[in-house]
């Protein structure tokens, strides 16, 4: 069986982080809020296999 190829997530700048963070907090369209959790889970460092599970979401979600 043929191994999932990883997703490369690049270091994010502070003004990246703290925009992550404000979206998480502030977000009231809650595909907006998924997406900003999922970058910040990303950049924490948790695999798109962790990110899945927690979420309960699937990986083409979390890769896109």
């Amino acid at each position: 069986m043929a191994r999932s190829p990883e997703v490369f997530v690049r270091p994010v700048t502070m003004t990246e982080g703290r925009r992550l963070q404000r979206i998480g907090r502030t977000a009231s369209d809650p595909v907006k809020l998924r997406r900003a959790i999922v970058g910040a889970d990303a950049v924490a460092g948790p695999g798109a296999p962790d990110i899945t599970h927690l979420l309960d979401c699937s990986q083409g979600y979390v890769a896109g």
